[in-house]
Formats: C-alpha cells, sequence, structure tokens
C-alpha cells in the first residue's frame, strides 16, 4: 500500500455508534445542556413541566427562542447550526442535543427558513442507528419543546437538578408553573469589576478551599478553576475571587462534558486580570499587610501600591500545647528587636528579659520573613543569637538551638544562669553585632524530651523562687496532650502534668520533710476539702497502718 501524501481531519462514521458514552447521562448534564441551547436560541425564559403518558412520565422543556432551522442539525455530531455570531461566542460545537443521546426523545421546532413547525421522534436507538428518522409537519409557531421520557433516576432528583441548573442561570426558568430561585453568582462580593466580557467577584476567604469549588459561571454552568488568591500576612482571611462570564468567547469549557476550563491565552489572561483586580481592591483600601513579593508582583501589573504599614505584632512566647499564636498587639515604635521562631523551651526561658523592655531597651516583635525586603523592615534590629550558659559544680554547660546538656549538669541549684542573646543591628549586609548577657533565676531545659524524667529543671543558688512558680514554668516549657486516641481527656492529662510538676518543683525547692508534707496537703485539697461541710472542721490523724477521721463543728 502507497502512503498518502496528505491527511485531513475527519470524524469517523464509527463515533456515531458510541454517541451514548459523550455525556454521562445524569439529569444535572441534560438540564445544564439543554438550558444552554434555548439561552443561546435567544430565549427569554425556559418551562420545564411534567405529563403523563400511558403511565410514564413525560419531561417537557419548552423556550421562545428562535427555534430549530436545520432539523438535521441535531444528529450531525460537532455540526451545531447556530449562526456565525453565536458560533463565535458560545463555542457550540453541536455536541449539548447529544446529551440525550440513548433517551427516547419528541422535538418539536420552528423553522425560520422554512416558515413552518416541524417535528421529529428519536427512540431511545435512534441516536446510534444509521437509520433515517422522519420529519413532520407540526403546529408549533416558534420555540423549542422537547419530550423527554422520564426515568425513574431523573423523576427522582429531578427537582434538585432544576434548581442547581436555574440559580446562577441568566433567564428565568420555571418548574411545573413555579418560578425556581435564581442568584447572583457574585452576589457576597466585596468587590466587582467588569473586564472584557466578565465580571470579577473579590471575596474574603478563610479556611481551605476545597479544589471543586465553582469559581466561574459559565452563563449558569459552574466549573472549579485554579484562579489566584492573595494572603496579607498576619490576616486568617485571603482575597480570592470568581467569575461570572457575560460575553467572553476567548473562555471556552473541555468538551464535550464542560466540567473544566480549556486552559488557552484566554484564561491566563482573566487570571491575571484576576490577580490585578485584588490588587488594585487592596490599594484602595488604604494600608496593607502585603509581603514584599506580593507588592512586587501588584507593581508589576501596574498597581502603585505603598509598602506595607510598618509595625509588627508584639513577640510572646509560645506553650507547647498551643496550636499557634495569638496575633500580639501592633508594635510601630521605632525601638523593635525583631525575634526569630525557636524552640518553645528557648522562648520561655528567655521570656523574662524578651518581655521586658525596660531590661532590653527594645520592644520584642514577632519576625515576618515575608516582609524581607522593604527597608523599614530590612533596617530593624534583629534577635541573631540565642543561648543559656550554666554554671554547675564548677562546669560551665551551654543550653542552646539543637543542643542536648552534658549528663553532668542535673536538676537543682545551679551557681548561675545566664541569657546571652546576639544583636545584629539590622538585615543589611554589613550589620553589627552586640553581645549582651542578663541572669535568670529559673531554666526549664526539654533536653531534647518533652517528658518531666528527661528534661533538667534548674535554679539559681540565690534565687526566691515559689514551687507554683517553678511548676507553671514546667507547665509552659514542657506540657502537650498525647496525639494519642487512647489517652485521657485533655483536662485530665493536664491534671496529671501539674501534679508531676508540683511534685518536682517541691523535691528541688523544699527539704523532703516539706516537700512531703506539701504533696499530703495537695492531695487533701484535691480530693478531700471540698467534701467538709461548711460548718464543720475534719481533723486527721494517719499513719502507715490507719487512719482515723473526726469531724466537729467549726470554731
Amino acid at each position: 500500500m502507497a502512503l498518502p501524501l496528505t491527511i485531513t481531519p475527519q470524524v469517523g462514521a464509527s463515533l456515531i455508534t458510541r454517541v451514548t458514552r459523550l455525556f454521562n447521562g445524569t439529569i444535572h448534564d441534560v438540564l445544564n445542556e439543554l438550558l444552554q441551547n434555548s439561552r443561546r436560541a435567544g430565549a427569554s425564559a425556559v418551562n420545564l413541566d411534567l405529563e403523563g403518558s400511558d403511565g410514564a412520565p413525560i419531561l417537557v422543556v419548552s423556550d421562545d427562542g428562535s427555534g430549530i432551522d436545520d432539523p438535521a442539525a441535531l444528529l450531525t455530531l460537532g455540526y451545531s447550526g447556530w449562526n456565525d455570531t453565536v458560533a463565535h461566542r458560545e463555542d457550540p460545537a453541536g455536541m449539548g442535543m447529544f446529551s440525550l443521546a440513548g433517551r427516547q426523545v419528541e422535538i418539536r421546532s420552528w423553522s425560520r427558513s422554512a416558515g413552518r413547525g416541524w417535528m421529529v421522534e428519536i427512540p431511545d436507538q435512534g441516536w446510534q442507528s444509521l437509520s433515517p428518522l422522519m420529519i413532520q409537519p407540526c403546529a408549533i409557531t416558534g420555540g423549542t419543546q422537547l419530550r423527554i421520557a422520564l426515568p425513574d433516576a431523573w423523576a427522582k432528583n429531578l427537582l434538585a437538578a432544576a434548581r442547581n441548573a436555574a440559580r446562577y442561570f441568566p433567564l428565568p426558568v420555571t418548574l411545573s408553573g413555579t418560578p425556581l430561585p435564581r442568584e447572583d453568582f457574585l452576589a457576597e462580593a466585596v468587590r466587582v469589576e467588569n473586564w472584557q466580557g466578565c465580571r470579577i467577584g473579590i471575596f474574603g476567604w478563610r479556611g481551605y478551599q476545597p479544589v471543586d469549588m465553582a469559581r466561574i459561571n459559565f452563563h449558569g454552568l459552574t466549573v472549579p478553576c485554579d484562579l489566584p488568591f492573595v494572603s496579607e500576612v498576619g490576616k486568617i482571611d485571603k482575597w480570592c475571587v470568581k467569575v461570572d462570564i457575560i460575553d467572553a468567547p476567548d473562555l471556552q469549557l473541555v468538551l464535550p462534558a464542560r466540567k473544566e476550563m480549556v486552559r488557552n491565552a484566554g484564561l491566563d489572561a482573566l487570571k491575571i486580570a484576576a490577580e490585578a483586580a485584588i490588587y488594585r481592591m487592596i490599594c484602595d483600601n488604604g494600608d496593607h499587610r502585603l509581603g514584599f513579593t506580593e507588592w512586587t508582583r501588584a507593581r508589576a501589573l501596574g498597581i502603585m501600591l505603598p509598602h506595607a504599614a510598618p509595625w509588627l505584632p508584639c513577640w510572646a512566647p509560645m506553650t507547647v500545647d498551643s496550636m499557634g499564636c495569638d496575633q500580639g498587639e501592633p508594635i510601630s515604635s521605632p525601638d523593635m528587636l525583631v525575634v526569630p521562631a525557636m524552640e518553645i523551651d528557648l522562648q520561655q526561658g528567655a521570656a523574662p528579659i524578651l518581655n521586658a523592655p525596660e531590661k532590653l531597651g527594645m520592644c520584642t516583635v514577632r519576625i515576618a520573613p515575608e516582609f524581607s525586603g522593604y527597608d523599614w523592615y530590612d533596617r530593624l534590629p534583629r534577635l541573631q543569637t540565642l543561648a543559656f550558659v550554666i554554671e554547675q559544680n564548677g562546669l560551665e554547660h551551654i543550653y542552646e538551638a539543637d543542643t542536648e546538656l552534658d549528663p553532668s549538669c542535673t536538676s537543682g541549684r545551679a551557681d548561675a544562669i545566664t541569657l546571652e542573646l546576639g544583636i545584629a543591628d539590622c538585615a543589611l549586609p554589613g550589620a553589627t553585632l552586640t553581645n549582651r548577657c542578663f541572669p535568670l533565676e529559673m531554666l526549664v531545659c526539654r533536653n531534647e524530651g518533652y517528658d518531666l524524667d528527661d528534661a533538667i529543671i534548674l535554679i539559681g543558688r540565690n534565687a526566691v523562687v515559689s514551687p507554683d512558680d517553678l511548676a507553671w514554668q514546667m507547665e509552659l516549657s514542657l506540657f502537650r496532650s498525647s496525639d494519642d486516641s487512647d489517652c485521657d481527656s485533655w483536662e485530665t492529662q493536664q491534671d496529671n502534668f501539674q501534679r508531676s510538676a508540683r511534685n518536682n518543683a517541691y523535691a528541688l525547692l523544699l527539704s523532703e520533710e516539706e516537700a512531703l508534707l506539701r504533696q499530703i496537703r495537695d492531695r487533701l485539697t484535691d480530693k478531700v476539702q471540698w467534701l467538709i461541710p461548711p460548718d464543720r472542721t475534719l481533723t486527721v490523724t494517719a499513719t502507715r497502718t490507719g487512719v482515723e477521721l473526726t469531724l466537729e463543728p467549726a470554731p
């Protein structure tokens, strides 16, 4: 066989026998396709009705549009029969009517060129048969009417499907004479801009955005799309967009199902326009908290935003069990010290100094790497190094990030505990580093674990620390509820930790006898005291072999 010199794209005849596979055949998809056909035909409304025929329900879809001029266009796959204007604006592709493939349908329509109505009956097997179907005269005087045999699965979902199809559809739709509710796709937008035949709505969104969330409304047919969003530093909400398509020929849906956007130059341009719309809104709102990368992007799009407002949230130490940290009070003082992220026990140990502007001479603020590049941010002093120097039994130990204390360093009194800070005067090249030292009264080192037994708990030699304060420091630095679903409630785990922490504090700060008496008193306070009547006094005499109790009137 000789090879051909040229080839031409064409549709194989065998495709006709497979048309029932082009659509998934749900009532949702069918109604969407039929409503789109009515809209393209210039209809002012669409009516859905239910009729009975020999006990079998019939769905009647009627519109007052221009009608179907050429009956042959119905069953010509890939030929829509629309005029050039509609074909350019809508990309109809001649596939919508095939959503009914495999269904028994009677079609009645008006032909303007012939000046009369016509009808055709298509049996369920007629869609994929090469046998001709007879065109008969019909008394219809305008528009199109489809009479579709309604299977049980369609009947059960008809109301929901009709409501869904009509919700954002630009024309009124009735079901059995009752108007179906309609909404503006951009109803909750904080701002709407018009762009090349589209309406771009900007929304504030909190939390996760499902990948299948409808972001584009194509004349009532909603589809997901990865449109841009913009976040501002420290804000939970982010700015995102939805798009209502009015007349945008360059924006098309993937055929035949029309459930996603064609990725083309038109969609790329829409994404850029949507991003610019968000930045314009932020610019018009005044002060913003955009990161430097987003600020640079806005300027590249022609939106001349000022720098982000020059303030940072006040720094505060986190706890092990917290899921994050609250946004601190805004600080805009020129005397700000940027504190980087660090391990929780380091934060808690340094907090008495970092939270004391009178000692440090500066207000500490949380680091915000997103602002790197802004001149006001890069010129702020920042904490560059942090370490604890522990002197105990003639030895010096260093505790800092990613370190574990030597076994010779043990819980108890230390000769001295010193916080050493390395402070750079800015984040620019050539910054000057200054070292500062501050004495501490106590320090809890988790020492690569989160268990009280693994931690090293230190108290300065001459520090006056109460057991409650030391136990509280242990809780802030070490306590976290277990992720194990078999563990008890958070409250029970906290109660158990607090009891252990107090016992540790008693053992470190008190004599053996005082520590024992404190433990006994704690147990009586927790378990017994609430049982004593308000007008009585309980006297306890207890030994290892027995307990005697007496209740007497209160003095």
